[in-house]
């Protein structure tokens, strides 16, 4: 083997390893348990599907564009053949970019490799992507497009910090919902998101030597919660802090909602009880889990404020401490007390 051959695989062991240690699989569409999907190629660069040998080949030439993926039982079926599973990748194995169309509904497109499998008659997507790109795609998913800098700087490090904290699943790192946090295509990020991402790269929130695996709401209603006050005792965990939030004491609107007839009325404050609630009867049903009730002719009326758990950094909060001058320092070190602000270990 020449020089220059040792050189190269020495630089791949080396990419390959960095991409190890900053990459996060995370399971996508999941919310919308698809049965079939189509697949693209989302550049010019050729995307290869493989099981334990290349398959399928999808490119801008007429009859590589598309492939169609159906579940058949824990099988996938594609042009008439079943396989366990299927990788989509670039030639060489690294990451490509893949859109994934859920037939008359959406697409997405994702850079990363790309696992299909079927579970029931379910299909499994699961994209193994750059922790950064995650992070731009959770920005641009969470926060509004026109928010000010230091807000999106904000919200990048506690979504990297949340990443950087570990898998929250056993056959994934993460999902694509709001049980994790929401992730779209990096496509669809504004310039800003993207120069957001980029000034605050690797940095993350640390607690107790560790990053922390933020939590943080839309709308705290006037002052956020602890996790005992959430009805989620704080254990070893950072425990959050009650502060107060001068947006939302000043303009948070108030929603309000009829209980459901024959449902348990639950608790407030309580949010384990209030996601019950709402698996059941839908995120409307109960906005946050800072309410009051009120009995009128057609029934208990539920109205509140707080729109989700208050828990952490409050996103309508944050965009009013930029807009009046904060940096995001000053707004995570507000909304999570005794945290500190270091590059990702």
């Amino acid at each position: 083997m020449t020089i220059r051959s040792v050189l190269f695989f020495i630089a791949l062991i080396t990419a390959c390893s960095l991409r190890a240690e900053n990459h996060v699989a995370v399971r996508v569409l999941g919310l919308f348990h698809p049965r079939t999907l189509e697949l693209r190629s989302a550049s010019v660069q050729p995307v290869i599907l493989r099981d334990h040998a290349p398959r399928f080949l999808l490119n801008g030439e007429p009859g590589h564009r598309s492939l169609i993926v159906r579940a058949a039982g824990d099988r996938l079926l594609v042009d008439g053949f079943l396989f366990p599973s299927l990788v989509a990748s670039a030639r060489d194995g690294g990451y490509a970019r893949t859109e994934l169309i859920v037939p008359s509904r959406f697409h997405r497109v994702y850079r990363g490799t790309l696992t299909l499998n079927a579970h029931h008659g379910e299909l499994t997507a699961i994209v193994t992507m750059d922790r950064e790109d995650a992070v731009l795609s959770v920005v641009a998913a969470e926060m509004p497009a026109n928010a000010p800098r230091e807000a999106l700087q904000a919200q990048a490090i506690i979504a990297r910090s949340f990443l950087a904290a570990g898998a929250r699943h056993a056959d994934f790192d993460f999902c694509d919902t709001t049980h994790c946090q929401f992730l779209r295509s990096p496509d669809d990020a504004s310039a800003a998101a993207r120069d957001a991402v980029a000034a605050t790269r690797h940095l993350v929130l640390m607690w107790n030597q560790h990053p922390l695996a933020a939590l943080y709401s839309s709308q705290c209603g006037g002052r956020t919660n602890t996790l005992r006050e959430a009805g989620m005792g704080p254990g070893d965990s950072y425990p959050y802090f009650s502060v107060s939030c001068t947006w939302c004491i000043a303009h948070a609107p108030q929603w309000q909602a009829a209980l459901v007839q024959g449902a348990a009325p639950p608790k407030p404050g309580d949010e384990t009880a209030r996601i019950r609630y709402v698996r059941q009867w839908g995120w409307s049903a109960l906005p946050g889990n800072r309410f009051t009730f009120s009995d009128g002719p057609s029934g208990t009326h539920l109205a509140g404020r707080a729109v989700g758990h208050s828990i952490g950094l409050c996103q309508q909060g944050a965009i009013a401490m930029a807009a009046n001058g904060a940096d995001y320092r000053t707004i995570l070190t507000h909304y999570y007390p005794d945290t500190t602000i270091e590059p990702a270990p």
